[in-house]
């Protein structure tokens, strides 16, 4: 040290240490907070309403129905306004598959941020082929957890061949569990 510096005060040096420690513990305090967050909107995904069939027999695709009841609004991406954080809407738009050469076959849009159709209708006993178009963001990918079936359409689509299925509910979304659907066998 020379002449003309002053030694630094033991009170000066604890109130700087302090002050250090108590920014630290803001900004530890703040990232678990965001972090918090973040794996509690991840998790807090609504379970989807199932949609029940149309009964359109000729394999055409219903129309689309809004059964969000309106003012509920959507939990997925913590949007409360009911409205897609892909860009896509909370409308359930139903489709049933066609039967073509012993396989059912129905083809879904990604191009507007949701399925369209997203909830399909199909037999039972017999096998389904899913034709998914050009997906990009937040439906790069769409995957079926029930089955292992995690597919890439950023390469013009995929199609998703599934065996034939006993009656019952199946789900399927987005690779980053944001937009869902439901594919019904009866």
């Amino acid at each position: 040290m020379t002449e003309d510096q002053e030694p630094i005060s033991q009170s000066a040096y604890t109130t700087n240490s302090r002050t250090r420690l108590l920014l630290i513990g803001v900004i530890v305090v703040l990232a678990f907070g965001v972090a918090y967050g973040f794996a509690s909107q991840r998790a807090g995904n609504p379970q989807i309403a199932i949609a029940e069939s149309r009964g359109t027999g000729n394999g055409a695709q219903g129309a689309a129905v809004d059964r969000s009841g309106g003012s509920s609004g959507s939990a997925a991406c913590g949007d409360a306004e009911g409205g897609s954080c892909c860009g896509g809407s909370t409308e359930t738009i139903e489709g049933a598959t066609v039967l073509d050469a012993g396989v059912q076959r129905i083809a879904v849009d990604v191009s507007q941020g949701s399925f369209n159709p997203n909830a399909i209708t199909a037999k039972s006993g017999v096998p389904i082929e899913i034709v998914f178009g050009q997906g990009s963001g937040c439906l790069a990918e769409v995957q079926f957890p029930q089955f292992g079936v995690l597919e890439d359409l950023t390469n013009g689509g995929a199609t998703v061949t599934l065996p034939a299925l006993e009656p019952g509910t199946y789900g399927f979304s987005c690779g980053m569990e944001m937009v869902f659907g439901t594919l019904v066998v009866q």
